[in-house]
């Protein structure tokens, strides 16, 4: 443009120069284009002082609100110290695996109609018993009616504490007077037979608690207390003495199916020896075999709020205190080993609702199966 420009102020090749009011007007063109290249420049200038200066403030507000915020204090050690809980939980997890497995690998040697997976809540209740409401600094036992060869009564065994005794209710040899619906022929030396060898076998465990002392009479360990006897015919006086046993925290009810036996057998349990912080547990309530089981449950929640269903699992009904419901169904369903698939409505209390053995539910009296 320059070079175009000093062409035009100078003669051209033919010798003529521009008439005056071109070369005005030319460097009229000049002055405004090194006009307008000067602003433009001294506009880019203000544009990056003002760019500098937003960053600057930005950095200085940046390292303001650092410097003058308060820094969180780190505890020392903490991510060590969160590393060896997580250790420390992941071996207990692994621990309790190992028990759990030990346990459900002495019953699958034991006959019986009782679904294995009711380890898993059963071990649940009992640390909810021992962590929530601190059985463990106290006097109790546990019991079942109704123990054929000793499957589910041995599974309550597994669970003992110190000191604690377990009591066995059954009639029996005594079937023909006493077991009218022919729920379960129970047997006494199998049963003795299984205690012993189950018992041997969870010595091995650190948590079973067992001096291999056997009982003279019993031919059995000797926390285990056996009562040959109708449960209907059952008295707190006469077979549950506090002083010595202590209250029941974990009943199990699975004796005789017929409506009556089911309603005294609850009635029995829940008023007479349940600690107040006790579950009771009945069994087959959804047994098409045996509607006896249901009916009875019916009759008493009928007649008394002492339990109320909480879980439901494996062809049983976990019972407790109304005011303990919310309780123990948090600590089951917190429990990574009990599958909860929903909750439901039973007689109008709202129950968690697990996994069920339908196997031995429909098939549980056939010969294949006892």
């Amino acid at each position: 443009m320059r070079a175009w420009l000093s062409s035009l102020s100078s003669p051209s090749a033919s010798g003529a120069f521009l008439s005056s009011s071109t070369r005005n007007h030319c460097c009229y063109y000049v002055s405004s284009s090194r006009l307008n290249s000067k602003r433009r420049a001294i506009k880019t200038n203000n544009n990056n002082n003002n760019n500098n200066n937003n960053n600057n403030n930005n950095v200085e507000a940046f390292s303001s609100s650092h410097v003058n915020s308060p820094k969180r204090s780190t505890p020392p050690n903490e991510s060590k110290h969160r590393k060896a809980a997580e250790r420390r939980q992941r071996e207990d997890e692994r621990k309790e695996e190992e028990e759990e497995d030990a346990v459900k690998n002495a019953l699958s040697k034991v006959s019986g109609f009782y679904e294995i997976g009711n380890v898993d809540i059963y071990r649940s209740i009992d640390a909810c018993q021992k962590k929530v409401f601190k059985m463990s600094d106290f006097k109790t036992s546990l019991a079942e009616i109704g123990v054929y060869h000793g499957k589910s009564f041995l599974a309550l065994v597994s669970l003992r504490k110190q000191n604690e005794r377990c009591v066995a209710i059954d009639c029996f040899e005594n079937q023909a007077e006493i077991n009218r619906d022919e729920s379960g022929v129970g047997d006494y030396e199998k049963f003795r037979k299984h205690a012993m060898k189950f018992c041997e076998a969870m010595k091995e465990d650190s948590k079973f608690v067992w001096d291999g002392v056997v009982d003279s009479d019993t031919n059995m360990p000797n926390f285990i207390k056996v009562i040959s006897k109708d449960s209907t015919k059952l008295t707190k006086e006469a077979d549950f003495n506090e002083d010595d046993d202590g209250p029941v925290r974990i009943f199990s009810i699975d004796g005789s199916h017929t409506v009556e036996t089911t309603l005294r057998d609850l009635s029995f349990a829940a008023d007479e020896c349940l600690h107040e912080q006790g579950v009771v547990i009945l069994d087959d309530c959804f047994n098409p075999d045996w509607p006896g089981c249901i009916s009875g449950l019916a009759k008493y929640l009928d007649s008394s709020s002492r339990i109320v269903p909480f879980a439901i699992a494996y062809n049983k009904v976990y019972l407790c205190a109304p005011s303990l419901v919310e309780t123990y169904q948090a600590h089951v369903a917190r429990d990574r080993n009990v599958c909860v698939r929903k909750k439901a409505s039973l007689f109008g209390h709202e129950c968690l609702v697990c996994k069920h053995g339908w196997l031995h539910t429909f098939h549980g009296n056939d010969d294949t199966y006892s």
